[in-house]
């Protein structure tokens, strides 16, 4: 073959490749309890799954009956708050943390739907799980009155009545409170089907098949009217959860995993291409578990047959990667999603999908690949730095040590007697204007300081954030929320006299959670350190909290924050007041002259736009008539 036809060839199949490498495809794992035992093995996994260059995955949050992160709706509902296993943690955040600082996105999986309880984890008296032992008007029953369906091994699960509005209520709440609360880029929800056909005939589904037909639920399970009936609620109850989750996060992309048609509908009544043609989901994860490669392509394509085209790029298959599906043949399953310009694949499951991810990585996955439907660079890895950085300054108060479990393997230590003007500081990239996560690493040792001070220079003034260092285990921890702008910030961790403060890695995480901008404006007056300083921090969102805190008061003294929704320009002691407060907050200044207060930003939607304004004054003799005023401080409600 002529030199100049291989060259043309190779330059051809190299720019193939590229174009390949960076089309956006989604590579998402499920993540199941075995995956979230410890902080660890949390690490360990999403190591590996970095390695392999997935993009995604799909953590379990609501499983046998409980919720896997500290929930103040599953307390309401049954005076439990979270998963006995994991009391003291929130491994919800947990994962989140240590996924974004990956790069990797995440999305809460409700794994159990509507199935409440299951026999074999701390199941109550009578089996059925904290929430139906608490609610027993909402346990489905079949067409004889049973409401156990067996696990298969001689437990029993109990499943929730689907139509009982309380039980749906439960299910949304549960779901916005984690849009609310977590950093998550997606939703998904699992099991919004029925255990069988043979359910739905407790009194409240009978009464709204009544309502709504004039008929009584018939005796054949499988009357057709009766399942379309059955099935149109559902597809209705996830219409509901659509618009209940993008109602408080718009950017949050709604999955479900269904089974595959037509036995979803046939026999659990499941319509869910009937969910992609209604719009409540923006990516569908069918099951499409075979073994074979050639068994799991005739099962795609006759799923495809019930999706229209245009909207099969909302089609990401679920692909059985665990004991029994050789490598070979996932490898397979992967080529043939991507002939089918699907827009990925979910793995299940992780503890599964090890073995595989050499071969994919070598085959398929040779580099990253950016989400669908995301905007560019929408997870970023975190900017991290070390206290031995080449920008990193510290004081000669802050000796150099290596604790066990220190981040880059060193760190800086202020013993007993440092004095209150030592410190390291840190200087960070900030790509782009928004809300960041601070994230601190320690060690893992209880001797540290329980309030270090970390001092941040952002766009609504130099934020005091104290931080707890006694932590058990060696971990990054999301500890403020701050708004900055592009350019660069500082951290500066400040010793305490009498504390024992380690300055580790520090670093900022993007956050996506809803924020307004925060910023300050006017000018202060004097004062014995400089003059009053404010800040706001936190995060200006609705459901968010906003940090007001006044700094550098003498310590001790009488210091107020004024907080409104109106501007002043007052003249006061010698300066000026920025705000008419609606709302004055005070006491005696603490020992490093702070004094703090949080705003929590109501669930409202008209207070949408609105601007939150706050100056703090200090009693203090340097100052003009004996008092110090701040600069002002504002945050816009988004």
């Amino acid at each position: 073959m002529p030199r100049t036809l291989l060259r043309t060839l190779f330059v051809s199949a190299l720019f193939a490749w590229a174009a390949v490498a960076q089309t956006p495809e989604l590579r998402a794992v499920w993540v199941a309890r075995d995956g979230l035992t410890d902080r660890a093995k949390i690490k360990s996994t999403l190591d590996q799954l970095l390695a392999a260059n997935i993009n995604c995955v799909c953590v379990n949050v609501w499983s046998r009956g409980f919720t896997i992160h500290p929930s103040n709706v599953l307390f309401a509902a049954c005076g439990q708050s979270q998963d006995p296993a994991y009391v003291g943690r929130d491994p919800l955040q947990e994962f989140i943390v240590e996924a974004h600082r990956r790069g990797i996105e995440v999305e809460a999986w409700f794994e159990y739907g509507f199935m409440f309880g299951w026999s074999g984890w701390y199941a109550g008296p009578t089996g059925v799980g904290p929430v139906l032992t608490a609610n027993p008007g909402w346990i489905a029953r079949d067409n004889t009155g049973n409401s156990q369906v067996s696990d298969g091994a001689g437990g029993f699960f109990t499943w929730a009545i689907h139509e009982h509005p309380d039980v749906r209520q439960f299910l949304l709440d549960l779901a916005v409170e984690v849009a609310r609360r977590y950093d998550v880029d997606g939703i998904q929800f699992d099991r919004v089907r029925y255990p069988s056909t043979s359910f739905g005939y407790d009194t409240v589904t009978a009464a709204a098949y009544q309502a709504a037909t004039g008929q009584t639920p018939p005796t054949n399970v499988n009357s057709s009217a009766w399942k379309s009936w059955r099935a149109a609620r559902l597809t209705s109850f996830h219409a509901d959860f659509y618009n209940s989750v993008k109602a408080v996060r718009p950017t949050l992309r709604v999955t479900d995993a269904p089974t595959v048609m037509p036995g979803a509908y046939d026999n659990f009544l499941q319509d869910w291409p009937a969910w992609l043609t209604g719009g409540s989901l923006d990516i569908v994860y069918p099951q499409v578990y075979r073994t074979t490669a050639a068994v799991y392509i005739t099962t795609l394509d006759q799923q495809l047959t019930y999706v229209p085209v245009p909207l099969r790029t909302k089609v990401a298959p679920g692909i059985r990667a665990i004991t029994g599906t050789p490598t070979a043949e996932v490898l397979g399953m992967v080529a043939a999603n991507r002939a089918r310009n699907l827009p990925g694949h979910v793995f299940w499951y992780a503890e599964g999908l090890y073995d595989d991810l050499p071969a994919l990585t070598t085959n398929y996955f040779q580099t990253p690949a950016a989400v669908p439907q995301q905007p560019a660079n929408w997870r970023p890895v975190s900017v991290e730095r070390e206290d031995n950085h080449a920008t990193t300054v510290a004081t000669p108060g802050f000796l150099p040590v290596a604790p066990p479990g220190a981040s880059g393997a060193s760190a800086r230590i202020a013993l007993l007697p440092a004095a209150a003007g030592d410190k390291v500081v840190y200087t960070l990239a900030v790509a782009e204007t928004g809300l960041y996560s601070l994230l601190v690493h320690t060690p893992g040792s209880p001797g540290y300081s329980a309030a270090a001070p970390h001092v941040v220079a952002t766009a609504a003034g130099n934020a005091f954030v104290r931080v707890d260092q006694r932590t058990t285990t060696a971990a990054w921890n999301e500890v403020a929320t701050l708004w900055l702008t592009a350019g660069t910030t500082t951290v500066e961790v400040r010793a305490v006299p009498g504390q024992t403060v380690l300055a580790d890695g520090v670093g900022l995480l993007r956050s996506r959670l809803p924020s307004g901008g925060m910023s300050t404006f006017g000018t202060g007056t004097a004062g014995t350190f400089g003059g009053l300083q404010i800040a706001a921090y936190g995060r200006s969102g609705l459901g968010g909290t906003v940090r007001f805190q006044a700094s550098r008061a003498l310590p001790g003294a009488p210091t107020v924050l004024g907080i409104g929704l109106a501007q002043a320009f007052v003249p006061l002691f010698g300066g000026t007041l920025y705000v008419l407060p609606d709302l004055v907050t005070g006491g005696l200044a603490d020992a490093q002259g702070v004094i703090e207060v949080g705003v929590a930003i109501p669930t409202s939607p008209g207070l949408l736009g609105l601007g939150l304004v706050a100056q703090g004054l200090a009693m203090d003799p340097a100052g003009p008539e004996g008092v110090s005023l701040s600069p002002a401080a504002t945050a816009f409600v988004q």
